[in-house]
């Protein structure tokens, strides 16, 4: 039987960010307990840059289970946390905390998430020439999917090439060519199949703005463009690539899987290919319908 009530037992999970009013993330993990029957309920916390510490600190207090962490604190928290997970310290930035009787853990799903959304499309990674887009907290992720999953060669574009070199530098040790660009260089990359935009341009106040414009798919035969942003469900940059005949995938599917997989942190346990199917098209109508009733 599916329950869904809170009492004196319930733990607590929630997502910590700045916004995060538009999170889809309570939707997502609430659901989830409904169908593996947990006593748990997922919140939004709105949490200043300048008041992170004392919000790790006052969670852990707290006793809350487990925290999510999404912009602009993926990197900022990892000074607060008692330990980190080895992906965590190879991308240098993470986004699911666990609660242990020291501290806060960090993990990283992300990296899960970007991997499960093209191996449920039965799409590789592998030997791909990507431009990758920024060189923040998403970013680093898709670029350590990338990496770990055989990509060939990888140009990061942000605008402050130093960022773009320090991802460089911490992904040293692979294989993968990986080449330093600006941002505003972008569209002149060429020999590239694939596009992964991990910048903020298309959210928010940004909505309606590209990372790159039609010149870069003019100069490339691009196969794929995958946007990290899931609201809106196409931005400008998914637009462009759609009309340029590649294939475009938006954040919503790397949204879902990597809650799944802070759910299998949290609670131990693994979630089947089916179940997650079965979570990601209701959760995908529950979205659609939702940003249907904003417009």
């Amino acid at each position: 039987m599916i329950k869904n009530s809170i009492t004196g037992g319930s733990r607590v999970y929630g997502v910590m960010g700045d916004p995060v009013g538009h999170s889809f993330s309570p939707e997502i993990h609430n659901l989830i307990y409904k169908y593996i029957d947990e006593n748990a309920v997922y919140v939004p916390f709105h949490v200043l840059p300048e008041g992170l510490k004392e919000a790790v600190k006052g969670a852990h207090s707290l006793g809350i289970c487990g925290i999510n962490v999404t912009l602009p604190h993926k990197k900022g928290v990892l000074k607060y946390l008692c330990g980190i997970d080895e992906a965590t310290a190879e991308i240098g930035a993470v986004n699911t905390l666990k609660y242990t009787a020291e501290g806060y853990k960090g993990y990283n799903t992300d990296v899960v998430g970007v991997e499960y959304t093209f191996s449920a499309r039965e799409m590789t990674l592998s030997g791909r020439s990507c431009l990758l887009l920024g060189a923040g907290g998403a970013a680093d992720a898709i670029c350590y999917a990338l990496i770990r999953n055989g990509a060939d060669k990888i140009y990061i574009a942000n605008r402050t090439v130093f960022k773009a070199r320090e991802l460089k530098e911490r992904f040293k040790g692979f294989d993968t060519e990986i080449i330093p660009i600006a941002l505003a260089d972008a569209d002149g990359v060429k020999g590239i199949d694939s596009v992964f935009n991990g910048t903020t341009l298309g959210f928010e106040k940004n909505e309606g703005l590209s990372p790159v414009s039609e010149k870069l798919f003019e100069n490339n035969e691009i196969e794929v463009c995958f946007d990290a942003i899931y609201t809106p469900w196409q931005t400008e940059f998914l637009k462009i690539g759609e009309n340029a005949g590649a294939k475009c995938i938006n954040g919503f599917d790397m949204l879902i899987y990597q809650a799944a997989a802070a759910e299998e942190i949290w609670f131990e346990r693994k979630f089947n290919r089916e179940f997650l199917y079965k979570i990601r098209n209701e959760l995908k109508e529950i979205f659609i319908n939702k940003e249907g009733k904003k417009k």
